[in-house]
């Protein structure tokens, strides 16, 4: 299929309005009168609202435990360190690795 590169913007324009007067995935297009005044308006779902909670929770976890690591290399340096293959088996199986 060849596109006319003088209806291009024709084209353009028209999936620019029709993009602009649907809702899509629970999020509500810009209605006329916030064209209008400039102001531009966003409705988010409840599940993007949730989403967006856990991800603000989980923002000011690190994603390094640095005591666990450091707990580590201590019982590695003292020869201490011991591995519950049963637990990881376990994990793994519970699919929880």
């Amino acid at each position: 299929m060849r596109i006319d590169p003088k209806r291009l913007s024709e084209i353009t324009r028209k999936t620019v309005e029709a993009a602009r007067s649907e809702q899509v995935d629970g999020v509500e297009a810009t209605s006329p009168v916030s064209q209008a005044t400039g102001a531009d308006q966003v409705s988010l779902s409840q599940q993007a609202q949730q989403i967006q909670r856990a991800h603000q929770a989980l923002s000011g976890v690190p994603e390094v435990r640095q005591e666990k690591v450091a707990e580590a290399k201590r019982k590695l340096a003292q020869g201490t360190f011991e591995i519950d293959a049963e637990a990881i088996a376990r994990k793994i199986i519970e699919g929880g690795i």
